[in-house]
Formats: C-alpha cells, sequence, structure tokens
C-alpha cells in the first residue's frame, strides 16, 4: 500500500456526484482514484459489473482506506413509492449471473455447484454491506443486474427469485470487491425512476442527484 486515507468515495458516473462537493467530481475521469483533501480519494468506477471491479481493485491495491462508500442512483422496483427516495444498501445479489435451465428457470451461480451460496463473502446468495447500519437511513435490498429490463414479466420472474426493493449495474460488485479485500463499505442510493414501465421522460433525475449530492456532502464533513 503505498498510502492511508480515511475515505474512498465512488460512483459509477461522475455526473452521479455532480451536486456533490463544489461540483468539481463531476469533470473527474473513470478509473482513477483522486484526493479532494488529505484524507479522501473519489474514484469513477465506470458503469456495469466489470468496470467497477476492476478499476476498485486497482484503486484498493494502491491505498488503505477505513472506508468505501458508493454514491448513486437506482431504479425503483415499487411503482407505488414517491422517488428521489434515500436508501442505505443493505445487502445485493448478482441477480442475473448464473444459467437457464429447463421449463424457464434460472440459477444463480452464488448457490449453484460452482459456488456456495454461503461462501464468504455470500450469505444466502447475497452480499452484505457491512457498515450499511451506521447511515441513518431507510435499508435495502438491491438486485444487480448486467442488463436492465423493463419488461414487466421478466421483472416479475427477477423479483421472485430475488425479492429486491431496487435494481443497479454495480452494487454487488463493489461489496464483492471490498469483502474478499477486509474493506469496511457501504452504499447510499436515491431513487430516480420506476424500473416498470419505463418511461424515461418520467425520471427524476436531477431531482435524485440533488437529494443524493445534499446527503453524501453531510457524510462528508466528517471526513474534513
Amino acid at each position: 500500500m503505498s498510502h492511508t486515507r480515511k475515505l474512498l468515495l465512488c460512483a459509477a458516473c461522475a455526473n452521479e456526484l455532480k451536486y456533490v462537493h463544489d461540483g468539481s467530481i463531476s469533470t473527474l475521469k473513470t478509473g482513477f482514484a483522486t484526493p479532494i483533501n488529505s484524507n479522501i480519494d473519489v474514484l469513477i468506477t465506470g458503469v456495469g459489473i466489470f468496470q467497477t471491479a476492476y478499476h476498485l481493485t486497482r484503486a484498493l491495491s494502491g491505498c488503505e482506506y477505513e472506508l468505501a462508500l458508493t454514491a448513486g442512483i437506482a431504479g425503483d422496483y415499487d411503482g407505488d413509492r414517491t422517488l428521489c427516495q434515500l436508501f442505505s444498501v443493505q445487502k445485493t445479489a448478482f441477480a442475473d449471473c448464473g444459467f437457464e435451465t429447463g421449463g424457464g428457470g434460472f440459477q444463480p451461480i452464488a448457490g449453484s455447484k460452482f459456488l456456495d451460496g454461503n461462501q464468504p463473502p455470500f450469505q444466502s446468495g447475497y452480499i452484505i454491506n457491512d457498515m450499511a447500519d451506521t447511515i441513518a437511513l431507510p435499508m435495502a435490498t438491491v438486485n444487480t443486474v448486467s442488463r436492465t429490463c423493463t419488461e414487466p414479466n421478466h421483472v416479475n420472474k427477477l423479483l421472485k427469485q430475488f425479492p429486491a426493493d431496487l435494481e443497479t449495474m454495480e452494487s454487488a460488485s463493489f461489496s464483492y470487491v471490498c469483502a474478499m479485500r477486509h474493506v469496511p463499505h457501504a452504499e447510499i442510493r436515491c431513487t430516480s425512476n420506476h424500473i416498470v414501465p419505463k418511461q424515461q421522460e418520467k425520471w427524476l433525475l436531477d431531482d435524485a442527484l440533488r437529494t443524493l449530492g445534499a446527503y453524501v456532502d453531510v457524510i462528508l464533513e466528517d471526513f474534513y
């Protein structure tokens, strides 16, 4: 390890942190941990499981952090819930990583003959964020997917096997890397859209980002 810092703040896209700090984070490039003060580095991991896994592993290999925190938007499975709600992610699963089986079934890799669903860091196929309860927000379960889908039958099938509150494309990858490297970690998500139906014009993206940014700034005050 080349140095030690208190916090690694992560996001999939720099735009997700556009209202954090002084706004300069939104100009950061993907893949490089950048200091914003002597205690905080910011890492833009890139969208999706594989970019998050690579860039986060590289960042954690170069520095020792007391806490890794990722923040971003999420889709909400509950179509009746008001958007722009903040959640602390308690647990997450690689919900579409596995094998199709006969009769339209699906076998997740975590829980198959290839990977015990209770082999650390998994617990019944989920990864637990060990610092989730230190954040004063409602807890959420998140499905991490490689392909977003808004077709109702697909979504219902996914939720039957993996009951969840929210959907993202990075959560399980972030949690897996942090857990495997024994880095305390937490995740904050703000809902910007409902998963079904897909109505891009009804996304509250900027409102969600403002809500997220204001909350992350409160957390950062402890690290200045």
